[in-house]
């Protein structure tokens, strides 16, 4: 019986899809912590809703911005 090894494509694919999944759920974690650390600083400063906008924005911004730093990474891969 062969051992179940990855050749250098397949190894790539899957590098690929992971971090392909790491983005879908960085963006949402960025955009939680944006809307929650906003929420917490309204509360405190009686701002409402100012720095909850601010803040889901900047997260939603940060989930962006990795989004594509890793599309670039996965396209200087191919």
């Amino acid at each position: 019986m062969r051992p179940n090894r990855l050749g250098d494509s397949e190894r790539k694919w899957v590098r690929n899809m992971a971090l392909a999944g790491q983005v879908g759920i960085f963006l949402a974690v960025a955009i939680l912590i944006g809307w929650a650390l906003g929420q917490w600083l309204d509360r405190k400063l009686g701002t409402d809703p100012w720095l909850t906008a601010l803040f889901t924005l900047l997260g939603a911004a940060a989930g962006f911005l990795e989004l594509f730093r890793v599309a670039a990474q996965i396209s200087g891969d191919e």
